[in-house]
């Protein structure tokens, strides 16, 4: 074949391939029945595992490499867990081995599997499935250290009222440590609750309760459950935020120093609507300087403002993206940047920056950070009539990175109902994307990976991996973000080209995601330098490059 007609013969299949992967990439059988619900979890490795629900209540999954396409890695046909599952309910699973996939039950009776683990193929992990001494519904997981999983619930039922549950299971199914304690506080099974890592191997979990000796109406509590199983904020959940009217629809990220950052749907404020409120809390469960003591708006704007989801800036900070209907009851989506000490930065007020404001509804939306102080936002469009899934970066700047159009950009606009998003990031500046796609029937789970070439795409490490990456160079300071699995002290250095070391700093684990800040003595050249950190014989690096 003459070479001329080889390259367009070449160009031509590169373009079908990126045309046939421009709006995702079925990752799921085909079966006889829809699949919903995706869920999409970081492998560390720069892949992700995406699980998902069919018709009957079955759990599959399949690994996709940082292309969003599947490649065989650990993942397994449909098959039927050992507990109930609600067709309505988001997944809740998670990955605390490479080789371990965690799903809990929606909804457990006392004595009934709760948890079950399965390898790649469908095989169930010995040891599993765990069975707790303890009813449950809508329960939280979070990933420990060491392949551990914790679990967080609550339940209010005729028998114990309101009690709060935790547990946390070994990797080889082994309760570790759980906890059925008596909640003074009450609650209710329609506010679900949320929570994340306390950065050492524990979790933190906020949720609303009805404060019926104070305003008599729906306030927030907090708890802790450490990574040995004790409970520092006490065996009580610890009322946090009170204000009148309810307070609900909480979520939750922590703030990379032990800490947690949560935002909810607040309608406090008469004559409002309602709005979105945050509050940052440390380790010891104290509301951090700077913030108001039962929280502070990040959105306090007229009309209605609902479904607050949140994300990490890396540096202490949170992004907020929510629902807001002050211009067009449809629904828009405006976002606001809210920084460690509580204030925003430069070009952002209580009134939000305009994530996408296309005519029709636009909801579902989920963020993952994108490595670099920024995030990713994606949702569930109808500008076009038609349910599609659109997507926005913005970078850590507050402004939408360059070549992204003010609106988002679809991922997808195939016929049908695509719906039902889910987003992890897995490098940075990379996101896979998965959603509900009703293109044919019966649906399926499609997936995509998003790519932003103005950030640099740098696998991101999961929890239990010894990790530094770069988010931030100046000339004068470096700002990391550091996960240390082990306990013990580390150092962590900037060095440049030649070896020489620009700036030092002791830390000690086990730390995870947590935000640090190298300075150096004298102002870095701009040029290129490397941040390494070393725990006992393990050590990780990344490049550093420092613009004028």
């Amino acid at each position: 074949m003459p070479a001329r007609r080889l390259l367009l013969v070449l160009l031509l299949a590169a373009v079908a391939t990126r045309s046939a992967r421009a709006d995702g990439v079925p990752v799921g059988p085909v079966l006889t029945e829809d699949e919903s619900r995706p869920a999409v979890i970081p492998d560390g490795h720069g892949g992700a595992i995406v699980s998902y629900k069919t018709a009957s209540l079955r759990v599959g999954a399949v690994h996709v490499n940082a292309s969003g396409a599947p490649d065989g890695g650990l993942g397994f046909a449909p098959s039927t867990m050992p507990f109930p599952l609600d067709a309505t309910d988001p997944l809740r699973v998670a990955l605390p081995t490479d080789t371990q996939f965690v799903v809990a039950s929606d909804r457990a009776t006392a004595t009934s599997p709760v948890l079950t683990s399965l390898r790649t193929g469908g095989s169930v992990t010995t040891g599993f499935p765990v069975s707790l001494a303890m009813p449950y519904r809508d329960p939280a997981l979070v990933a420990g250290l060491g392949g551990r999983t914790l679990i967080v619930s609550k339940n209010d039922d005729a028998t114990t009222f309101w009690t709060l549950r935790a547990a946390i299971i070994r990797a080889n199914g082994q309760v570790e440590s759980s906890v059925q304690l008596p909640s003074g506080v009450q609650f209710f099974d329609a506010d679900a609750l949320d929570a994340t890592t306390d950065g050492a191997g524990g979790l933190i979990a906020v949720f609303p309760y009805y404060d019926v000796n104070g305003s008599g109406s729906k306030d927030l509590a907090v708890f802790r459950y450490t990574a040995s199983g004790t409970r520092p904020w006490g065996d009580v959940p610890r009322p946090i935020v009170f204000a009148s009217q309810d307070q609900t629809d909480p979520h939750i990220v922590p703030d990379g120093k032990g800490g947690v950052l949560f935002a909810w749907t607040d309608p406090r404020t008469y004559g409002n609507g309602s709005d979105i409120y945050a509050l940052h809390i440390d380790r010891d469960a104290q509301r951090v300087a700077g913030w108001d003591y039962y929280g502070q708006p990040v959105c306090d704007a007229l009309g209605e403002q609902s479904q607050p989801r949140i994300t990490v800036d890396g540096f202490g900070g949170a992004w907020v993206v929510w629902k807001d209907q002050r211009s067009d009851t449809a629904g828009d989506l405006r976002y606001s940047h809210v920084l460690a000490d509580g204030t925003f930065p430069p070009g952002f007020t209580s009134s939000g920056l305009e994530l996408v404001t296309a005519p029709g509804v636009q909801a579902e939306a989920q963020l993952a950070p994108d490595g670099a102080g920024g995030f990713f936002a994606v949702w569930r469009d109808e500008r076009s009539g038609n349910a599609d899934i659109y997507a926005q970066h913005v970078l850590a700047t507050g402004m939408v990175s360059t070549g992204w159009t003010a609106n988002g950009r679809s991922l997808t606009t195939a016929a049908g109902t695509q719906e039902q998003p889910s987003i992890a990031n897995v490098g940075i500046g990379k996101v896979i994307v998965a959603w509900r796609d009703a293109r044919t029937s019966p649906s399926r789970i499609y997936a995509l990976s998003v790519v932003d070439a103005a950030t640099t795409g740098v696998p991101v490490a999961g929890a239990g991996t010894l990790r530094i990456s770069a988010a931030i160079s100046k000339p004068d300071q470096v700002r990391l973000q550091l996960s240390l699995p082990a306990a013990g002290p580390a150092r962590v250095e900037l060095v440049d080209v030649s070896g020489r070391r620009r700036a030092s700093l002791a830390c000690s684990g086990p730390l995870q995601g947590a935000a640090l800040t190298l300075r150096p003595a004298s102002r870095l050249e701009p040029g290129r330098y490397f941040a390494r950190v070393s725990q006992g014989g393990a050590s990780a690096s990344a490049g550093v490059t420092v613009l004028r």
